[in-house]
């Protein structure tokens, strides 16, 4: 099956279209590069002209972003600028992020030693509530009327009741 038209053809070399999907970039990043991409190898060029306002409105990016996005890409080598010319870098060793078929370090070899065990058993977490002395459970937020009356008020309490009292007119 054929795809290839005259109408919005370009050439991206596999090993950029590579080097692009193995790349870890953010979101905005991602898109400025593809805006980059389209601008460049989409019309067959190394790189070419592009404004910020050009940036923003393809990637609907604010222009405000723009900058500090192309600045994130400079300092991770993704992209060359000269003036207002935009390009990928093609040296892939020049990234600070390698792409997945760049190698720039070989593995560390497994430590054979493991981590000296701890001696001491870090305290067993406890419940805040648990810390809180147990009280008599109450049906409302304050203490029963026996409870907050003083004894002397409870007996003059009690000997009303019991209608022992006399009460002075």
């Amino acid at each position: 099956m054929k795809h290839r038209s005259d109408k919005g053809w370009g050439k991206l070399p596999r090993r950029i279209a590579r080097a692009l999907a193995g790349a870890k970039l953010n979101d905005y990043e991602h898109r400025l590069v593809w805006c980059i991409v389209y601008f460049t190898f989409a019309w067959t060029k190394g790189d070419d002209w592009v404004t910020w306002g050009q940036m923003s409105e393809m990637t609907r990016i604010d222009e405000w972003h723009i900058g500090r996005t192309i600045n994130s890409l400079l300092k991770k080598g993704v992209i060359t600028v000269e003036g207002f010319r935009y390009g990928i870098q093609q040296d892939f060793s020049k990234w600070i992020i390698p792409p997945v078929q760049v190698v720039l370090k070989e593995t560390p070899p497994v430590q054979e030693k493991t981590p000296p065990v701890q001696e001491k058993t870090p305290p067993s977490q406890v419940d805040s509530l648990d810390l809180l002395p147990r009280t008599k459970p109450y049906k409302g937020f304050t203490k029963p009327k026996e409870e907050r009356l003083s004894e002397e008020s409870a007996a003059i309490l009690a000997s009303l009741i019991a209608g022992k009292f006399d009460i002075p007119k």
